[in-house]
């Protein structure tokens, strides 16, 4: 069967593109060819064309209004919407005839933000499936001309939603024919977890934007470093997606005399180690569709420290019900996050391994690329088998 994606956006480290690349090594097990169709000719687009995948690079952006926070956007808003619409178009007739000329059996858009994979798989009556990563509005994305719109696409195709709270946020509960919930893949199945080595420093890990919360975490992590007698230093591993927001966080380090105890790392490409070597990695998200660094570091044996909401929620929720006890530590507010850094911080190293094992077991049961490939290829035949 050849399959078509669509990506969002080309950044190799993002957790939507880690998934998209282990699903795509997943799926070379099955009669699978795939295509793949990106915004611009950087990063992930580079490391599909070494491996001999095709790929169709043309501009294209989210089917969603343009930032207004600034008041330059706000001054631009309208061209810039202009201008989003008709480079959407000219892509979608570009894909068109992408698809026809690869054959291609089905459409499948690697996020619920990108509709140019929609609208020319309607065109020419293949089957389309929508790859939900997102609480959209809740991230800054708001669909054009409106979420309703979107909702009705769902009901005329497929999709697949990374968690229940994803599928029940879009209305999806009852589109059993229609929708899959399908947890990401993280690794291959892992037989022996990793030695943690616990040098002794939290991390985050993800972009830095005001979702993924780096704000609250910093605020928790002063109340900490003023409670405690020996700090544990904090590093900080992520993209700087919005300038602002990141200097907003510089200057808070600064005034609040965090700057012998932030680091910040930048884009890295040895997350699994940083993990590995870590005391804790704190996941603070405001809002989180899955949750990708989380299993990530369960599965490098490092204890996670989570936000108890959306995806984070669900994945302890997952832990509990499969072990019957807590697989991290999961927290409500600022507060009670700076009540477990101090906690965690001053307990040996290995007191918390028996969360670390549990961890270690779930997500080698639930987020593995075997399982997640076995279920995306089952529902690709059942599509087919629908649509012949």
């Amino acid at each position: 069967m050849n399959i078509a994606y669509i990506l969002n956006d080309t950044p190799v480290n993002g957790g939507a593109t880690k998934a998209f690349v282990n699903m795509l090594e997943g799926l070379k097990t099955y009669d699978v060819k795939s295509f793949v169709v990106v915004p611009n000719r950087q990063g992930i687009y580079i490391e599909l064309k070494k491996q001999g995948i095709p790929v169709l690079a043309t501009p294209f952006r989210p089917c969603t209004y343009p930032y207004s926070n600034t008041l330059q956007q706000k001054l631009f808003f309208t061209p810039r919407l202009a201008a989003r619409i008709i480079v959407n178009g000219m892509a979608t007739r570009k894909l068109e005839r992408f698809l026809k000329e690869n054959k291609i059996d089905l459409v499948h858009s690697n996020t619920g933000v990108v509709r140019i994979g929609y609208d020319a798989a309607k065109r020419l009556g293949i089957p389309h499936i929508y790859h939900i990563r997102e609480f959209a509005e809740l991230i800054g994305y708001h669909y054009y001309p409106r979420k309703s719109a979107f909702q009705k696409q769902l009901e005329t195709c497929y999709s697949i939603c990374i968690t229940k709270a994803v599928e029940a946020h879009y209305h999806l509960t009852d589109a059993k024919r229609m929708n899959r919930v399908v947890y990401d893949g993280v690794f291959n199945t892992i037989h022996t977890k990793p030695t943690s080595l616990n040098k002794g420093y939290f991390l985050y890990a993800g972009r830095i934007q005001p979702v993924k919360g780096l704000d609250l975490l910093l605020e928790a992590y002063k109340n900490y470093k003023e409670h405690v007698v020996e700090v544990l230093p904090l590093k900080v591993a992520g993209s700087n997606d919005d300038i602002a927001y990141y200097n907003q966080q510089l200057r808070y380090v600064k005034k609040n005399g965090l700057l012998d105890h932030v680091h910040f790392l930048g884009d890295r490409n040895d997350i699994a180690t940083l993990m590995r070597d870590a005391r804790a990695l704190i996941i603070p998200s405001r809002s989180e569709g899955f949750g990708f660094c989380m299993p990530e570091a369960m599965f490098q044996g490092c204890l996670a420290i989570g936000r108890n909401i959306a995806g984070t929620k669900e994945q302890f929720d997952n832990g509990l019900r499969v072990t019957g006890k807590e697989i991290g530590l999961r927290y409500e507010t600022t507060e009670e996050l700076a009540s477990l850094l101090a906690e965690v911080s001053s307990r040996p190293a290995d007191y918390y391994r028996p969360y670390t094992e549990r961890a270690f077991n779930v997500v080698n049961q639930l987020y593995t690329q075997e399982s997640n490939a076995q279920q995306v290829y089952t529902f690709y035949q059942d599509i087919l088998k629908e649509n012949k």
